[in-house]
């Protein structure tokens, strides 16, 4: 693989020569007001950043594990994250290339002609209602757009296809939680198993190439460990999402934005003028983007229910019909005609059939007020259960999650003795609508611990006890 820096643009020096000289620097006023863009308008960001200011936000090497003449390929996504991450890094004497990946075909997977004749593509999916966040040629475009402004020559810029991956190690596993009556997150498995997973295949296999992506999180190398630790910016931090990455996963990964806020991501690329400084934020599930009813778009890859499902309240009262699990999770409201109290989902697959959904009044209500969990064979980063540190934890460092931006709770861990390898999860302070499917994700003060599907759950007025 071509790369880019100090000894492709100056072939005489050595590596410990001054920043990437990918094009010669661009310098802009020194001052410049950050416009009034999407999301941001309602927080009302305007400032201002000068050079100086913009200096100090730059990670040094030391602060990213880096040293002189590393080489870094950087993911670039066409967001104005991974955009940011690769503006900052050209600053750095490394060599520096860009990778692109395609992980959602539509022709593939959404195409109702394009495999018709092919009984390996039965899938489809037509909408009037679609509204795919995917837009892979945009993207690929964002990406041309945003490494021709910095300079970058476009053979150290390459696009890789890994629809296929997506679709077999993310996309159908997904699809079988949530026809089972789960909640899946696909986008903590695609980090695993497509980002740093597939994609880190097709990076050469040295220990001084690693891969940088635009998420808010750090890796601390410092310690001769390589841990995930929480962003700066709690509102935007991304390692619920990272957390079944493995150490030799972490081992080769740097994420520059870890001490940064958002709104100061977007006033570093206007000041860099990025062509995508002001793009929204993408939404919806990874890779497959925003979707008008989402519930209909799962329902093209799933099988019918053998009978129809109910919607029914505690007292067994049959208040309407619903046309699949998937529908739903739990904690939603359900929309229910003719009721006085709003009602939501406490239990999927319910009845003699598993097939109905249970719903309560309020949602406050008791069997929503999650109090202890326990997952599947968890994933613990660092390959297996730090016992001393999480059954010893007088300072209460150990905290939870089992979704994104929630705030984070204290629980009380320990692992089950039934040979599974997974873990109960005891929440002194209850969580409300935790799901089964869900990830749930355990942090000692800042640093990830790893993450666990969640398989079964125990909630306030509950009677059934969570078997330990």
């Amino acid at each position: 693989m071509a790369l880019v820096g100090i000894r492709t643009i100056l072939p005489g020096l050595g590596p410990s020569a001054g920043p990437s000289r990918i094009a010669p620097r661009y310098v802009p006023r020194k001052r410049i007001r950050t416009p009034v863009y999407g999301y941001a308008s309602r927080t009302s960001i305007a400032t201002t950043v000068s050079q100086r200011e913009v200096d100090s936000l730059i990670p040094s090497l030391e602060d990213l594990g880096l040293q002189a003449g590393d080489d870094v390929t950087v993911a670039v996504s066409g967001g104005v994250d991974s955009a940011t991450t690769l503006r900052m890094l050209c600053e750095l004497p490394v060599n520096l290339d860009v990778i692109f990946m395609r992980n959602w075909d539509p022709l593939l997977s959404e195409s109702p002609s394009s495999r018709a004749d092919d009984p390996s593509y039965s899938f489809s999916y037509q909408s009037s209602n679609t509204k795919s966040g995917c837009q892979w040629e945009k993207d690929w475009d964002d990406v041309i757009s945003l490494t021709r402004s910095i300079g970058i020559s476009q053979d150290k810029v390459r696009l890789v296809d890994l629809s296929k991956e997506y679709w077999s190690r993310v996309f159908e596993p997904s699809i079988n939680v949530w026809e089972g009556g789960g909640t899946p997150n696909p986008d903590v498995d695609c980090n695993r198993e497509i980002k740093f997973g597939a994609l880190m295949d097709h990076l050469p296999q040295h220990p001084r190439h690693f891969l940088a992506t635009g998420h808010y999180g750090h890796v601390d190398h410092s310690s001769g460990q390589s841990r995930l630790m929480r962003a700066k910016d709690h509102t935007k931090d991304q390692t619920y999402y990272l957390s079944q990455m493995t150490e030799s996963q972490l081992n080769r990964t740097i994420l520059p934005l870890g001490k940064l806020t958002k709104s100061t991501v977007r006033q570093l690329a206007n000041y860099w003028n990025l062509p995508n400084a002001n793009k929204e934020e993408s939404m919806g599930v990874c890779f497959i983007g925003e979707r008008g009813k989402f519930g209909d778009f799962i329902s093209q890859y799933t099988s019918p229910p053998n009978t129809q499902g109910h919607i029914v309240s505690l007292s067994g009262e049959v208040l309407g019909e619903h046309k699949g699990l998937w529908y739903y999770t739990i904690g939603q409201r359900a929309k229910i005609a003719n009721q006085l109290k709003p009602l939501f989902v406490a239990k999927k697959g319910v009845g003699k059939d598993n097939n109905d959904i249970l719903v309560v009044p309020g949602k406050d209500h008791p069997m929503l007020k999650c109090t202890s969990l326990t997952t599947d064979k968890f994933h613990w980063i660092h390959g297996s259960c730090p016992t001393e540190m999480i059954e010893n934890d007088v300072e209460r460092k150990i905290n939870v999650q089992d979704r994104y931006r929630i705030s984070p709770v204290f629980a009380k861990v320990r692992e089950m003795n039934d040979g599974t390898g997974g873990v109960i999860i005891d929440l002194p302070e209850p969580l409300l609508g935790v799901s089964p499917g869900q990830v749930a994700a355990i942090w000692y003060g800042d640093w990830c611990l790893g993450s666990g599907v969640i398989r079964d759950t125990k909630c306030l007025g509950q009677e059934s006890e969570i078997e330990r």
